[in-house]
């Protein structure tokens, strides 16, 4: 994942009776961006979309081709955040009823099931990071305002009330657990007209909460239309916006918003018919002796290595370069926008732009660092020292060295990744390769997966025999989740395919009579589950990946489920369902005797004393 993780993006769905779900909050330096809100665990947009950016002027510098080829292909799409996990702690999974204004908490020990009055509809769940209790947040969508739930290590829960907003459908959570933002994404909000600016958050403060009293929330306006909020520790918080990034002063009491910053650099770039970049060809050979790297970029020192990109040499005429405009006049597209764990820099990519933009929150400070054509996707090493922007139109990657591309915008390297066509990027989490795909189905490429080494460069590509629609390496790097997009057939509605991709093994394609709505892997990386729901055929299951071997275990659901979990304390995956009494069925991830796992047990009945339907005894 990125190094800013998505923290507790609000995948909890309003259930009719007993079940909703949110997603867990890593560790770390967190953001929460593309929250999910009710029914949102089926595929949804990528992001890519209209309604976010930075508003202009003028023409903007777009990349284009004049035979109409690759730059003539439609944007990437992101639906990786589309399938997080819903809310679980330790033990214990939460789920929300707005119906009777309760939320479930279900020990995945025991199988108990307790319950607990919110606000009125409890809706959107987030996990709180706690390191002795198991917490829990819950925005009330009916009585605007939030419920933090802890329950400690006897069992014994306490609950918060904090003031919250209107609308608010997502939440962001800091690492340490004792900030929490509320905030509404309006990419979710059903016929939003654009009088609603949705720029009301609530910041929480949760070291404030009391025994079953109240505790400090600050509302506070960022501006129009937020689509990612992130923390830098406990000092500061950032707000993506239309109008740019809101930073949001912590330390100040009560919380203020204290700057705000452009999201696209106002400077005379050079357009360049050619350029002097020397590329490193990843399909070539390295050294026998491993001695050549991506040009020294991984390094971060800011210095220029012999595959250096210069800043846009030969014949050129100077242009203003803006964001491309919609037809009323505001931006049409949806920044991409990465943070280093450090909370120095954000990188904003926009599509149709062929330059990066890079914001010292510091200095304030903004950096262009051009690029040979527009990048598609924009993504960030887990530890921040470096960035790798895709090129699909030249079929390239460049990796910019952070800090150093501050000082020395061309010290960038470019990586050839010969003829295939690739415009998404995501770097494994021990930053030492990227997987590389394209999600546009009409290229034949759509159907592979390239895995680029960095150091040296060199890739391999992987045939899978389906268009790839998101990609979830695994924590350990060295498997792979990718899901497909697949044209339905009778039986057959969706696809996944459980790949190695730090070893040359084959891949295990299965598909699916239903579409998948959510995906989780286990913190060991030898576990993954997905949800699969069709309505119309009434069709729902839990599949159970298994790594190193691929296998899987499918195990049919009575109900629809909301999403899939796991709960890693307690050695179980899940499946929150929609159930009129309530319902959630676990499956056994590591079973004590060695037996095989995916034995499904299934409780139901939240508001009718919690009874077990089936065991996995028979």
């Amino acid at each position: 994942m990125k190094a800013w993780h998505r923290a507790s993006g609000l995948l909890a769905a309003a259930l009719a009776a007993g079940s909703g779900c949110g997603s867990s909050n890593d560790a770390g330096f967190a953001s929460g961006s593309e929250s999910a809100g009710p029914g949102a665990a089926n595929i949804g947009g990528g992001g890519s979309g209209s309604g976010a950016g930075n508003s202009g002027s003028g023409e903007g510098f777009v990349a284009t081709s004049a035979d109409g080829g690759l730059a003539a292909l439609p944007s990437e799409t992101k639906t990786e955040s589309n399938y997080q996990s819903p809310v679980a702690t330790g033990n214990v999974v939460w789920t929300a009823n707005p119906t009777n204004d309760e939320v479930a908490y279900i020990d995945a020990v025991s199988f108990t099931v307790q319950t607990i009055q919110a606000g009125e509809g409890p809706t959107y769940l987030a996990a709180v990071p706690d390191p002795n209790d198991d917490v829990a947040i819950v925005q009330n969508a009916a009585s605007d305002d939030a419920t933090l739930l802890r329950r400690d290590s006897q069992g014994d829960i306490v609950s918060t009330t904090f003031e919250s907003t209107a609308d608010a459908n997502s939440w962001a959570i800091s690492a340490s657990g004792r900030w929490a933002i509320a905030w509404t994404n309006g990419s979710l909000v059903a016929n939003a007209v654009a009088a609603q600016s949705f720029d009301d958050i609530a910041v929480m403060d949760l070291s404030t909460a009391t025994a079953n009293g109240n505790g400090q929330s600050t509302p506070m306006a960022v501006g129009y239309r937020p689509s990612q909020v992130a923390f830098a520790g406990e000092d500061y918080a950032y707000v993506v916006t239309e109008d740019g990034i809101s930073q949001i002063d912590l330390s100040s009491q009560p919380p203020v918003t204290s700057s705000l910053f452009p999201l696209t650099a106002s400077t005379t770039l050079t357009q360049s018919e050619g350029t002097d970049a020397e590329i490193i060809d990843a399909t070539s050979p390295g050294p026998a002796d491993g001695s050549t790297d991506a040009g020294g970029a991984l390094q971060g020192d800011g210095a220029p290595s012999d595959a250096a990109h210069p800043a846009m040499g030969g014949d050129a005429e100077s242009v203003l370069v803006l964001p491309p405009e919609d037809e009323d006049g505001g931006s049409a597209t949806t920044p991409d926008v990465s943070f280093t764990p450090d909370g120095n820099y954000a990188l904003i990519r926009q599509d149709g732009l062929a330059f990066i933009t890079v914001v010292s929150f510091a200095t304030g400070a903004l950096t262009a660092v051009p690029l040979p054509s527009a990048p598609t996707d924009l993504d960030l090493s887990p530890t921040g020292d470096f960035a790798v922007a895709v090129l699909r139109d030249t079929s390239t990657v460049a990796v910019l060295p952070i800090p150093g591309v501050v000082t020395n915008p061309s010290s960038v390297t470019m990586i050839s990744i010969g003829n295939e066509v690739v415009g998404r990027g995501i770097v494994t989490p021990d930053g030492k390769s990227v997987l590389l795909f394209t999600t546009v189905t009409t290229v034949p490429d759509s159907q592979d997966l390239t895995v680029l080494t960095l150091s040296p460069p060199s890739i391999r590509t992987i045939a899978l025999h389906e268009s790839v629609l998101a990609v979830f390496p695994t924590p350990d790097s060295k498997n792979a989740v990718v899901l497909h997009d697949v044209t339905p057939t009778a039986g057959v509605l969706g696809a996944y395919s459980l790949v190695p991709i730090a070893s040359n093994l084959p891949v295990q394609l299965v598909s699916t009579p239903a579409e998948p709505t959510a995906v989780a892997i286990s913190p060991e990386s030898d576990r993954v589950v997905i949800a699969l729901r069709d309505d119309p055929t009434q069709t729902y299951a839990l599949d159970l990946g298994l790594f190193p071997s691929l296998q899987y275990i499918r195990q049919a659901l009575a109900s629809p489920p909301t999403a899939a979990g796991i709960v890693a304390g307690a050695g179980q995956g899940y499946a929150a369902q929609s159930y009129d009494e309530g319902r959630i069925t676990f499956v056994e991830l590591y079973p004590p005797d060695g037996g095989t796992p995916g034995q499904a047990l299934t409780i139901t009945g939240f508001d009718l004393g919690a009874r077990i339907v089936d065991g996995r005894d028979e």
